[in-house]
Order: C-alpha cells, then sequence, then structure tokens
C-alpha cells in the first residue's frame, strides 16, 4: 500500500496543503488507554480520493493544517462508528471534523445487522477480507512495521467506496434525511462535555440503591471521576464500581467501618479514607430533594403494558416494512419509558424518531390507530 507518514509539523503542513481540493477524507485513529483516564492519541489514518497518510502524533506537534482541514465545509469526513475518535479529536484538538458521515449509523439505516463493524462492513460491501493479524498491536510503540501500518491505513482505505455505495442506496430509499440529524449531532462539542450527574447511572449494581445510599454512590461517582482526570488514572484504579455501591449501602462513618469494605487495602485508605469519608458526610447534609432518583419505567400497570404490546407490535411492523432489524432500531426498555412518560430515549432523536418514534406518538396521541387485514397488522390515520 503507497501512503504518506507524517512525523513532522512540516510534513503534516504539505500533505494538508496538497490535499485541500479534495472532496472527500476518511479518518481513523489508534489509541491507548489502559493505563491513563484520557486515551492517548498514538495514530491518526486518513485517506482521500488521491493520497493516504499515517500520521504520527508522537512526533507531530502542530496540528493547526489538519484541523483546518476539519473544519472545510467543502470536505465530508467519513468515519465508522467515530464516538471515541471524536473525543479524541475534542479532547486534544478543540475541534471535530464535519460535516460528517458515519458509515455504522447509514449500515443500520440500510438494514445490515446491528451495530456492525468495520470490517464485517467492507466485506458486505466492498467484498473485501480484512486481515485481523494486529489487533493486539500496542500503537504507542515505536516504530511499528510495514504490516502494522498496513493494517492500520485498511481503517480508512475502503471508507470513500462504502460512502458513495450507501449514498446511492440511502437516496434510492429516500432515508438520507433520516441520518442527518445524527450526524449534524456528533459534531455538536456539547456531546462530548462529561456530565458528571449522570456518572451514577452506569455502576454496575446501582439498580437496587434509593434515597441516601443513591445519593452516596452519585457523590462517590463524582469524586471519583475527578480524582481521575487530576491523576490521570483510569477510573478502576482509584474505586471499582461494585466498592462504590457498597460502601454507598452500607454508609460507613469512620475509617474501621470503611476498612471492612470490598478490596481496599489499608494503605488505600490511609491515603484516601478521609476523603470519601468527607464525601459521604457531605452528601448525607444534601437536601433529599436534590437527590437522584432512579427510573421508574420497569413498572407499568397493566393499561400501560397493553399499550406497550401495542407499540412493540407496532415496532414489528415498520421495521417489517423498512427491511430493518428490531433490535436496530427499538428495545422493550425504550418502548416502556416512552409509555412511561420520557420523551428522551433514543427512539425519540435523529433516523429512529423519523422511522418509527413519530408513528408511535401518533398512536399513543390517538392520531393513528391499529386494526387486523387478512391477518397482518395495519396502522392508519383515525
Amino acid at each position: 500500500m503507497t501512503f504518506t507518514y507524517i512525523d513532522s509539523d512540516s510534513a503534516l503542513a504539505d500533505f494538508c496543503a496538497s490535499i485541500a481540493h479534495c472532496r472527500y477524507c476518511a479518518l481513523d485513529t489508534e489509541f491507548v488507554r489502559e493505563k491513563t483516564y484520557y486515551p492517548v492519541l498514538a495514530l491518526i489514518q486518513l485517506a482521500t480520493e488521491s493520497a493516504q497518510a499515517c500520521i504520527d502524533p508522537l512526533k507531530v506537534k502542530d496540528y493547526a493544517p489538519l484541523i483546518g482541514l476539519f473544519e472545510q465545509d467543502a470536505m465530508l469526513k467519513i468515519l465508522h462508528s467515530p464516538s471515541q475518535d471524536l473525543e479524541l479529536f475534542q479532547h486534544n484538538f478543540g475541534s471535530l471534523p464535519k460535516p460528517l458521515f458515519d458509515s455504522q449509523v447509514a449500515a443500520a439505516v440500510l438494514g445490515y445487522a446491528n451495530q456492525i463493524g468495520y470490517a464485517d462492513l467492507v466485506n458486505k460491501v466492498c467484498g473485501v477480507q480484512l486481515d485481523k493479524k494486529y489487533t493486539r498491536t500496542d500503537w504507542s510503540r515505536r516504530p511499528l512495521s510495514e504490516g502494522e501500518l498496513d493494517y492500520a491505513m485498511d481503517d480508512v482505505l475502503y471508507l470513500i467506496e462504502i460512502y458513495q455505495k450507501m449514498t446511492r442506496d440511502l437516496e434510492q430509499q429516500q432515508r438520507l434525511t433520516w441520518v442527518e440529524d445524527d450526524f449534524a449531532e456528533m459534531t455538536d462539542p456539547a456531546k462530548y462535555q462529561l456530565d458528571l450527574g449522570s456518572l451514577w447511572k452506569r455502576l454496575k449494581g446501582v439498580q437496587k440503591l434509593k434515597g441516601l445510599a443513591l445519593n452516596h454512590a452519585d457523590q462517590l461517582c463524582r469524586w471519583r471521576e475527578q480524582r481521575a482526570m487530576d491523576k490521570n488514572r483510569p477510573r478502576r484504579w482509584i474505586m471499582k464500581d461494585e466498592d462504590i455501591v457498597d460502601i454507598a449501602r452500607l454508609k460507613p462513618t469512620d475509617i474501621e467501618g470503611l476498612s471492612q469494605i470490598g478490596q481496599l487495602s489499608k494503605d488505600y485508605m490511609n491515603k484516601v479514607g478521609p476523603e470519601i469519608l468527607k464525601v459521604l458526610k457531605t452528601s448525607a447534609q444534601m437536601d433529599p430533594a436534590d437527590f437522584p432518583r432512579q427510573d421508574d419505567f420497569s413498572r407499568l400497570n397493566s393499561q400501560q403494558q397493553a399499550l406497550a404490546d401495542c407499540l412493540m407490535a407496532i415496532s414489528r411492523v415498520v421495521c417489517e416494512q423498512n427491511n430493518i432489524a428490531q433490535t436496530s432500531v427499538v428495545s422493550k426498555k425504550d418502548i416502556d419509558g416512552l409509555v412511561a412518560g420520557s420523551r428522551s430515549g433514543k427512539i425519540m432523536h435523529g433516523w429512529r424518531f423519523k422511522m418509527l418514534g413519530e408513528q408511535m406518538l401518533d398512536f399513543i396521541e390517538g392520531r393513528v390507530g391499529l386494526h387486523c387485514l387478512q391477518g397482518r397488522l395495519k396502522m392508519d390515520s383515525k
């Protein structure tokens, strides 16, 4: 494979100038995160209609030319499942590539497998079987072998072809407008700002906590996240999820009580035990009205459950009509939340709303109904 290896500021500036006229730019990154809170950018792969390059972030310091391309409206940026790549770009450069096309979202809208991987998509669209030999490479190691670099470049080499094929299919099926809001949302910097207040929702085992215990879990999550950022260490190195849940549930008030919990070592308790107890004390003094609350979507009454069953039937009908796997569009939890009154689930946004969510709301609000015709469910306007 022919590509340019860029390991200096001048080389990056020259390459970016040479491709400034291009219409398409495929992007991907390699990074390392095992021992740090913030991912360490280790490689940037880039491909246009006319040239390909591998950028070495361990050598390049001035990214202004690349940021200039990111902000060039006439050049479409094509990525596959880019949430982590975009998080990296926002953190490292304070800039996001736009306009943007995500081939994984497009694949879902076109009826491919839910959250299809890049290699499988390349195989289905381009008929190419990618080599998986270097999936466990340490991308921060130098020098990287020729095989490793070729493997990394494969991650962008087929994206333009995939985009062109998918765009034709989306236009033919009149679904191109479905994905526009999703792509625009991906380039909103606010999407990559950390919401400290929602961290507790990711805790394993937090579902049974409520009241003060849930508030303790919330405050401990905030403390852990801030400490992980300050130390640039993985949050699990600061405290494991199960220890947070146990501390929140047992509510220790002194070092001795805290030391009886989980896998917390004596040395660890001596270092951060007083901080943890301070967090718990502050948490206990907060107004209960400000405590977080668990979503109550799982306990639907009989009438709500009947409505949820109808919405599930509608989703099956609509997904079958559009030849899209139901699992790619909506889950039972999404539907239960909708019935319980939530309008913040994924079915209420982007292409899923345009395809299905809007019809579900029409049914809930009485604008359409369901009937059976020759053994098949049909929707009609009232």
